[in-house]
């Protein structure tokens, strides 16, 4: 905890949490984690499409109840780069920067998923960059695996400059799991993520083991470790393959918390 805290505030992954009044723990919590400090964290699995409350051990009751602040109104992708980088970034950094964002979501701390086309990212990445001029043209031309290199180096930093802006809970991977059985009507997938999942999210398969093109398909159902889901476009076989990695899509919004 920085010397400039208050003490009622604890830090979990660079987010302020401040103790949640008259909130009390479920009877059923699962273990999320550790927060900054080593201390364990739990959440309440009936709650799948929140991370809002988190509880900690303390001496009565047995779990506290904290909750983080949520971002500001309308607060943005556009808002985020403003706020991480004061400094315009010359081409390369702004190139591995592209490349970070088109592989990975930003999560605010709400839940938000920020992220977008690499054309509508490119463009507002021209707002930080050094060189603005022809920046999204260029960006069109640059193929993932030189967007990759671009970013090998400099991934670090980049990470760091964006998890350092506050509101921003984590830049996580997009995948959701694998596609572990085939049917004629639905797949199941296997969930390798704690992240939130809700009932008609849509989610992209990469087909070819992650190397082929990419077939949308809406969540119909959940369970503790799968997910079943039916392809957008139904009756229409896209080589769906077992092992094939599922994926969130980006800027694809999950539904608001009740």
């Amino acid at each position: 905890m920085a010397a400039a805290d208050p003490p009622h505030r604890i830090v979990v992954d660079r987010i302020p949490y401040q103790r949640a009044a008259g909130v009390l723990a479920p009877p059923t919590v699962d273990r999320l984690g550790v927060d900054a400090e080593g201390r364990t964290l739990y959440v309440d699995p009936g709650r799948a499409s929140s991370r809002k409350y988190v509880y900690l051990p303390a001496a009565d009751p047995a779990l506290a109840a904290y909750v983080r602040d949520d971002p500001p109104p309308g607060y943005g992708l556009a808002d985020l780069l403003a706020d991480a980088f004061m400094e315009r970034l010359p081409r390369p950094e702004a190139l591995g920067l592209l490349g970070l964002l088109t592989s990975n979501h930003v999560v605010l701390s709400d839940g938000a998923r920020l992220g977008g086309s690499q054309v509508a990212l490119a463009e507002l990445i021209m707002t930080v960059a050094l060189e603005p001029t022809g920046f999204a043209v260029q960006a069109q031309r640059v193929p993932e695996w030189a967007l990759a290199e671009a970013l090998r180096p400099r991934i670090d930093a980049l990470r760091s400059r964006l998890l350092s802006v506050a509101f921003v809970r984590a830049v996580t991977p997009p995948e959701v799991g694998f596609v572990r059985a085939i049917t004629p009507n639905e797949l199941v997938v296997t969930r390798t993520t704690g992240e939130a999942l809700d009932l008609g999210t849509v989610l992209a398969v990469r087909t070819d083991a992650g190397q082929g093109p990419s077939v949308l398909v809406r969540v119909m159902a959940l369970g503790d470790r799968d997910a079943r889901v039916e392809q957008v476009a139904a009756h229409h076989d896209e080589g769906i393959n077992h092992g094939d990695p599922v994926e969130f899509v980006v800027g694809e919004q999950p539904p608001a918390e009740h």
